[in-house]
């Protein structure tokens, strides 16, 4: 049987062996609607107002980490079965089905967790995901859904699958840095995944409870090419994740939702409504898998065209700033000063209703962190959340240990704090500020 080719602008050229019974299912999947539903919903959500190349999809990315889990499994060569192959590649190309529209921005909204979603679309028997697995085992789906869920619970024989997964050194991670960096043209979004493929090698851990499992790790050899991976990381939250337009835009998404949730539970009557679906989740209901399913980007798109025209003008201010890329303008706050923070945001708050504005759709404040690396908590063994090196010795201890760089990476987070605000309200505010 011939393999099912895809041409990949990342990894060339990815192909599913059709004689192979793992790669059969994993097309089968790639084919459901529920996993093609992918392709409607955009990776890196507003980034492309800032990237215009930025158009790629969750569905593009999900490939990407699915090859790479493959190619993970191979590079260790630890004489997997077929099941656990099966497992683990059916988790890296379904771990993302539960991402809503525009990803982690309605989260904020909904405060769902799309892992939550992923779950529930993998065990709902009535799901189209559920049948491709049950049908080659009644219990995949479970074993499947298990990797979406809390770490403490995973079994500890498979954790080594999971670090494939789920990790600091995981498939989702090696792939989207590349993706997301090739895509926006962040050169800095670059490492050596070559070396580190051929450089993984396993160990036996042992847990804060005393149990043994094999874990993922890399070889010393490949230490430098793991610190360039963790930079890659870093400077891609930097400059395209925590960019002020994009997190700006992020920000108007919430605000314009939070107000039409708003509108519709005080009964107001919308220009036009929005989909039952979109209503039933800004009301925060559990959608069903089949409600869910049919939730994408273009829901979100239909509704913003739609409450540009409406009566409301908060609503119609913020959708049409999306729709037309005039987006709210960020004023960055000094993260450890308290006084400051609470001053600046009183005065904008004052001068927004002094113009008429609604300071809870006027004024944003936008908080994030990332950690650029997460390193090695002896209460948190069970975890593993640290990247493990195997010296010359064959001696196993944390990167950091190995790396002065890894090692300033762990000492603290980098943090954002900015107020978003219409231009004419940020003006007025800088004024204030020269006098």
């Amino acid at each position: 049987m011939k393999p099912k080719l895809f041409r990949d602008p990342v990894h060339n050229i990815i192909a599913f062996d059709q004689s192979d019974e793992v790669e059969r299912v994993i097309f089968r999947l790639l084919k459901t609607s529920t996993f093609q539903r992918l392709r409607r919903i955009r990776q890196l959500g507003f980034a492309n107002l800032v990237y215009h190349g930025a158009e790629h999809s969750r569905f593009v990315h999900s490939l990407g980490v699915a090859h790479v889990a493959r190619r993970m499994l191979a590079a260790l060569d630890c004489g997997f079965s077929a099941d656990e192959r099966l497992e683990v590649m059916c988790a890296a190309l379904l771990h993302d089905i539960g991402h809503g529209p525009f990803s982690h921005a309605i989260e904020k909204v909904t405060r769902v967790h799309h892992e939550e979603y992923s779950a529930q679309l993998v065990s709902d028997p009535e799901s189209e995901v559920h049948a491709v697995l049950s049908e080659i085992d009644p219990s995949l789906p479970d074993r499947v859904a298990a990797y979406f869920g809390p770490r403490r619970e995973f079994p500890t024989e498979k954790h080594v699958l999971l670090d494939i997964v789920s990790s600091q050194l995981d498939a989702d991670r090696l792939d989207y840095i590349l993706r997301d960096g090739l895509a926006t043209g962040v050169k800095i979004g670059v490492y050596d995944f070559e070396r580190i493929l051929t450089m993984l090698e396993t160990y036996e851990g042992t847990s804060s409870k005393g149990q043994v499992s094999r874990r993922l790790a890399v070889s010393y050899r490949a230490r430098e090419a793991v610190e360039g991976y963790l930079l890659a990381r870093f400077h891609m939250f930097k400059q395209v994740y925590l960019h002020k337009a994009v997190r700006a835009a992020e920000k108007m998404l919430e605000a314009v939702l939070s107000r039409a949730e708003q509108l519709q539970r005080d009964g107001h009557e919308f220009g036009a409504v929005p989909s039952p679906r979109l209503s039933k989740l800004l009301a925060g209901e559990r959608l069903s898998t089949e409600e869910f399913v049919s939730l994408d980007d273009t829901d979100v798109w239909i509704s913003l065209k739609q409450w540009r025209s409406d009566p409301d003008p908060i609503l119609s201010r913020i959708a049409g700033g999306l729709l037309d890329r005039d987006l709210y303008k960020t004023i960055d706050l000094q993260v450890e000063d308290a006084v400051d923070i609470a001053r600046t945001i009183d005065r904008a708050n004052a001068l927004a209703r002094d113009m008429g504005l609604d300071p809870d759709y006027a004024v944003l404040t936008d908080r994030a962190y990332d950690t650029p690396y997460t390193p090695y908590d002896p209460e948190h063994g069970d975890i593993g959340a640290h990247i493990p090196i195997i010296g010359s010795d064959g001696q196993v201890a944390p990167i950091e240990d190995h790396s002065d760089m890894v090692h300033l990476l762990g000492r603290d987070s980098y943090k954002i704090l900015r107020l978003c605000v219409p231009t004419e309200l940020r003006e007025l505010l800088r004024k204030e500020q020269m006098t």
